[in-house]
């Protein structure tokens, strides 16, 4: 384990090309990197404490403010929150370190010891200071004694105070005794790099990323973590299907993807295996949530920047998104965007087509809302049913054996959680009906086969049926055969494309 002192990680920048090498030393699974808890303390204390009189500064430029005012000022500050500010940096910085803990009696000791000025604390100036130093210590030799089989590196540049790591003075010589050599020492970030990494640069690193960057499943990931944390109350800027600026919300389901471009790429190799880092530029495109206060659903596309952590050992590796930017929206006159944005199009108009025409498989669950949304044709499930006159000929008992043999929808793996269950508790999907009377047919008949065993998927089931029942009570009039057409299906012999997992 390489566990660091404050002064080796102090004001770390979490973009920083120091948060990355550690975050490939950890997730090469060859290495732990920890800090002492007071040390994660020290490091939030150093980021928060200029917060409480950065606030008042800014209260008092509003009451200065207000003074020559002739009118009342509307803007206000939000209260003063240091528990919130310094719980983020622990967020922060917990996703780049393990933390070691600091147990009371290691905290009672470090009292102890300050207070008789022993080290790692010393005497100055009639007084002792240094209780902090001996929690670092205690807890580094607690955490050797409660797991034997594991050795530590400590990186401090605090040489004066914790000694030289070849010998320590009394009392920290008895602290160690039976310890020595699992105790290792070195004095720098730079040391660590050193020891433990080897730099990969130049044009083999920009094509190792150019390949796993571009991979299906780097894509696929980018695609689920947008659905995870690109959500605003206030709204993204995209462009709509029509290319004019929008405010979007959140994505309604995992959009198409595709890598724009890549730049700073640098790797280390870590016990034989590569890690890179990259800036990377995305561009999504696909169904979600617009600013508006009625929720209406349109595609959309924009720009995410993001830095990317990912190896070149094999697809087991799953790349780490880290530091992502807001969208922004794609430059419509960047011929190469605008190319890539067509595609995504035709890929996602292909993905609807595919699904409507092979009767609802796997991923059209996502289709058949976004296009109940978007305003996109109606669907005909009659079309889906063998060519028979619904209302004459057809049994309940026969419907229900026809949607019995329809294959499981799985929804889950692509549809935003939150979204849909809010969405599917009020969505009307009798809309999505042609006029038929389903009132001998429907009632008694349990749609959720279809749906794999998952809770998201139950709702979808639940609407589904809903809307069927809906289509009952509302619909007398027969249908006209005749003007039906199935206007989704494509080319049987159209090429396979590439889809989403």
């Amino acid at each position: 384990m390489i566990v660091f002192d404050t002064n080796a990680v102090n004001l770390l920048p979490p973009s920083g090309p120091r948060a990355d090498i550690i975050r490939k030393l950890r997730q090469s699974g060859h290495h732990k990197v920890a800090v002492p808890w007071m040390v994660m303390e020290e490091m939030v204390a150093h980021q928060t404490k200029h917060y409480p009189a950065k606030y008042q500064a800014a209260v008092n430029t509003l009451a200065k403010l207000r003074d020559v005012l002739p009118w009342d000022l509307e803007s206000s500050l939000e209260p003063l929150d240091l528990q919130r500010f310094a719980g983020h940096w622990r967020d922060v910085y917990g996703e780049i370190f393990e933390v070691i803990d600091t147990s009371g009696d290691a905290a009672r000791m470090a009292l102890a010891r300050e207070a008789m000025g022993l080290p790692p604390a010393k005497q100055s100036n009639d007084r002792s200071e240094g209780a902090r130093d001996v929690a670092v210590w205690f807890s580094i030799l607690e955490y050797l004694k409660k797991h034997p089989d594991e050795e530590i590196c400590f990186v401090t540049a605090n040489t004066k105070d914790f000694g030289d790591g070849a010998a320590y003075p009394y009392p920290m010589n008895e602290d160690l005794r039976g310890l020595e050599d699992r105790l290792t020492r070195l004095t720098s970030f730079d040391d660590v790099v050193a020891k433990f990494t080897k730099e990969v640069s130049g044009q083999e690193a920009e094509a190792a990323a150019e390949e796993l960057l571009r991979s299906l499943a780097v894509r696929a990931r980018v695609a689920s973590t947008a659905v995870e944390v690109l959500s605003s109350p206030t709204g993204f800027v995209g462009l709509d299907a029509a290319e004019a600026s929008v405010q979007w919300r959140q994505w309604l389901a995992s959009p198409e993807t595709e890598l724009l471009s890549i730049a700073d790429v640098t790797g280390h190799e870590i016990e034989g295996n590569v890690w890179y880092t990259a800036n990377t530029r995305w561009l999504l495109y696909g169904a979600a949530i617009d600013g508006g206060h009625d929720r209406k659903t349109r595609y959309v596309s924009c720009v995410w920047e993001m830095k990317v952590l990912f190896s070149a050992n094999g697809e087991e590796e799953r790349p780490t998104l880290l530091t992502p930017s807001e969208p922004t929206l794609p430059d419509t006159a960047d011929t190469r965007c605008m190319k890539v944005l067509t595609e995504l199009k035709a890929r996602t108009a292909r993905l609807t087509q595919r699904a409507l025409k092979s009767r609802l498989p796997r991923s059209p669950a996502e289709g058949l809302i976004v296009q109940s949304l978007a305003d996109i044709p109606t669907l005909d499930i009659a079309g889906l049913l063998p060519d028979v006159s619904i209302p004459d000929t057809l049994s309940a008992g026969a419907l229900s054996h026809i949607v019995s043999s329809m294959p499981t929808l799985d929804v889950a793996s692509s549809l935003n959680h939150d979204v849909l269950r809010n969405f599917t508790t009020g969505v009307d999907l009798s809309s999505l009906l042609p006029q038929h009377d389903f009132s001998r047919l429907v009632p008694d008949m349990d749609f959720s086969h279809l749906f794999a065993q998952s809770s998201i998927n139950e709702l979808v089931a639940q609407a589904l049926t809903q809307g069927l029942e809906a289509a009952a009570d509302d619909e007398t009039q027969p249908p006209d055969e005749d003007s039906e057409e199935d206007s989704h299906s494509p080319d049987d012999d159209s090429p396979p494309d590439e889809t989403r997992p």
